[in-house]
């Protein structure tokens, strides 16, 4: 197993993290299997965000929405012995994990998707999950995501500033008009601010990022610009962050959001 974003872990923790995979479906599914002598269970569920909205002739496609997160800790006694992990990925399917019975499929948590960037209108953040009978029997959480910025048709597209309640990012908005700039996004915890662009048409919107160290945050994509029946795309978004709308004239060129993720301590 890879630590590929340097998780600290409690000494002799069990850690595993779990990720879309390739490019061709809507999700990826994977077993979790509780690992013998743990005592306590901890599990981080990140949805995936939204793509960007498309330009067309006259305007900036809007920004992608991001994912919800959901987190649950609690005794290991109250946690199936295996479970089904569901990574949500762009295309619509939320992020889950599922123990499946004799009785069927039960699910147990769950992260859903962001909604996706229009033209101009923003794409709004994920909705937090609801508490069921599984999340009564530890500390539970839901935030939804952040809404994304919605393209312009006159001028620059609109900037995505760091949220109050979540570390996830949505899109920024893309441009319309001749020349104007995409959207930029902010991040929380002075994080390098994704800058707005200003090569109208040539050049897409900067792609977003997910880091977890010095402290956790996710970035998504700026917009894309435009200029004289030439528009540029949105950046992509970071993991669980939506992408940032094309600019007027580009017609695919809504950034594609960032897919879901689950990381699951065990000790």
């Amino acid at each position: 197993m890879l630590d590929t974003f340097n998780f600290p872990t409690p000494q002799t923790a069990n850690y595993q993290e779990f990720f879309g995979g390739d490019q061709s479906n809507t999700k990826q599914t994977r077993t979790w299997v509780k690992p013998r002598g743990a005592s306590m269970v901890r599990f981080m569920l990140i949805g995936a965000g939204s793509n960007g909205g498309n330009g067309n002739s006259t305007t900036g496609g809007g920004g992608g929405g991001s994912g919800a997160v959901t987190s649950w800790i609690g005794p290991a006694m109250f946690v199936p012995d295996n479970l089904v992990v569901t990574v949500g990925r762009v295309l619509g399917a939320d992020t889950l994990i599922k123990y499946l019975s004799s009785n069927g499929e039960n699910i147990l948590l769950t992260a859903t998707t962001g909604n996706g960037g229009g033209i101009p209108t923003a794409g709004i953040g994920a909705s937090a999950m609801t508490a069921n009978q599984f999340t009564a029997c530890g500390i539970f959480t839901s935030i939804a995501g952040q809404n994304g910025a919605t393209g312009s048709s006159t001028g620059a597209g609109a900037s995505v500033s760091a949220s109050a309640t979540t570390f996830l990012s949505g899109g920024a908005g893309g441009s319309g008009g001749s020349a104007n700039t995409g959207g930029s996004v902010t991040p929380n915890y002075g994080y390098t601010p994704l800058a707005a662009t200003t090569a109208g048409g040539t050049v897409a919107g900067a792609n977003g990022y997910f880091i977890t160290q010095p402290i956790m945050v996710g970035v998504g994509g700026a917009g894309g610009t435009t200029s004289t029946s030439i528009g540029s795309a949105g950046g992509r978004g970071g993991i669980g962050c939506g992408g940032g709308g094309g600019g007027e004239d580009a017609t695919t060129g809504g950034g594609r959001g960032g897919d879901g993720a689950v990381f699951i301590w065990a000790w």
